[in-house]
């Protein structure tokens, strides 16, 4: 190879691409240099266009990669559970829909929509029903712990500590469970009228997502 004669060369490129405004001279360099490159070496040139293709496929493939994951990645995705999908086809509850209210992070449920009422025991109701929707997800049984229910209304600020256990027992609440919600009682699952009106919270609350 005349590296002489490359010397020059080059430095009659860099003069080239000095010319041309600021924001293009690495690349007028670079495509130059690569022509340049292939007269004095043909098999080198073809070598670096084939790695330049490599490298395009790679950035493509992992371009590709990242689009798909975007949707499935951990904080979007919603694991259908067998409790999961008997409320989607009793209630006609769609994934897109539970995907406007709930963000699952790793082994915990975030709730994007939340209720917003002014009353206290239509707040518990929503959360409980919230609740059960979150432990459908974790622990595959649509069902309520009082407790949490208790420390998500707190929480919520529909927390109401001389009434909270009564309402349980109101007939508007005993319907959506299987049982009586109590005091430091077990989680109890819902009844077919709280299934179905969680499917109705659920589309409420994932309307109200512009």
């Amino acid at each position: 190879m005349d590296y002489k004669g490359l010397k020059s060369s080059i430095k009659e490129i860099s003069e080239v691409a000095s010319s041309v405004p600021e924001q293009f001279r690495d690349k007028c360099f670079e495509l130059l240099l690569n022509s340049l490159l292939a007269e004095h070496h043909p098999a080198a040139s073809r070598k670096n266009e084939g790695h330049q293709r490599e490298d395009a496929d790679s950035e493509a493939k992992d371009n590709k990669e990242t689009k798909h994951d975007s949707g499935t990645l951990s904080g979007t995705k919603i694991p259908l559970t067998a409790a999961l999908r008997v409320l989607m086809q009793k209630t006609g509850v769609t994934q897109e829909e539970l995907n406007k209210i709930v963000i699952v992070d790793g082994d915990e449920v975030h709730f994007v929509q939340t209720p917003a009422t002014n009353v206290i025991i239509d707040g518990q109701i929503e959360w409980s029903l919230l609740l059960a929707l979150k432990s459908a997800i974790l622990k595959k049984a649509l069902e309520a712990d009082p407790e949490e229910v208790r420390s998500q209304c707190q929480n919520a600020g529909c927390y109401d500590p001389a009434n909270f256990a009564a309402n349980f027992k109101k007939p508007k609440f005993k319907k959506l469970f299987k049982d009586v919600l109590a005091n430091q009682g077990s989680a109890v699952p819902l009844s077919p009228d709280g299934q179905e009106a969680l499917g109705t919270l659920i589309k409420k609350l994932a309307g109200q997502v512009k």
